[in-house]
């Protein structure tokens, strides 16, 4: 779907036809990262946002990690932001997924944040203040 989205999104008149920055949340957090090491050429960059495909089973330290091993094939550096008390991915086994990345050659930086309330670490993208800075940065440092 992203690469249809992309090839798309290049054929309208306003968009220019260079890389995106891609950036999404929990399956899109995780699949932002997977396209990026598949398909490198079209990827400026990744914000992922509490990223993983499965959460609370027996198997989804082996699928998440799959999926971000297939993401180490981006050559630039990541963004990855997790909240504290998430309902579906610890921070311990998004510590994990992201050692495990770095491991397969991605390279990044693991950000953690504090988001108000019981069990909200998923929901960090709803807070921008927790985060903007860090994308901030992120993306000065993808333009040079």
């Amino acid at each position: 779907d992203l690469g249809a989205v992309i090839k798309s999104l290049k054929q309208m008149p306003d968009v220019k036809d260079t890389t995106v920055l891609l950036a999404g949340q929990s399956r899109g957090g995780i699949l932002s990262v997977a396209y990026a090491g598949v398909r490198p050429d079209q990827v400026s960059g990744v914000v992922n946002f509490v990223g993983g495909w499965l959460g609370g089973c027996d198997t989804a330290e082996d699928v998440n990690q799959t999926l971000f091993k297939k993401g180490a094939g981006f050559p630039k550096s990541t963004l990855w932001i997790y909240g504290e008390d998430d309902l579906y991915y610890t921070l311990d086994h998004s510590r994990k997924n992201f050692e495990t990345f770095k491991k397969a050659g991605g390279k990044g930086e693991f950000v953690e944040r504090t988001v108000r309330g019981k069990n909200n670490g998923h929901w960090v993208i709803a807070v921008p203040p927790l985060w903007e800075e860090a994308v901030d940065q992120y993306i000065a440092g993808i333009k040079n």
